[in-house]
């Protein structure tokens, strides 16, 4: 069973944007999008380029690799809902940013 592990201080976190972080052997994006906490794999479903080098507007981010939008709030790819980010339990406990892997 999945154990939580603090990744960061919750005070790290921008409060609108997203972080790259290294989380064991996974890389993650997490953050804060229209004040909802959210944490998901930096992998594109699709393509498997890393989101940190997407450009981000607003609640969507875009892969750097194949130019799909992805949704930052639902996961869900915007050109095919079918395609979703991997999302990652996230949660704020005691000061700091706390992710289920």
């Amino acid at each position: 069973m999945a154990e939580p592990q603090a990744v960061c201080g919750a005070s790290e976190l921008p409060v609108e944007g997203l972080k790259a972080i290294q989380a064991g052997d996974r890389a993650v994006l997490i953050g804060r999008i229209q004040g909802q906490l959210v944490a998901y794999a930096d992998r594109c479903p699709h393509a498997g380029a890393p989101l940190r080098f997407g450009k981000r507007q607003g609640e969507e981010i875009t892969c750097p690799r194949h130019g799909w939008t992805f949704n930052l709030l639902t996961g869900r790819s915007v050109p095919d809902p079918s395609f979703c980010l991997t999302a990652i339990p996230v949660a704020i406990q005691d000061q700091h940013v706390v992710l289920t892997l």
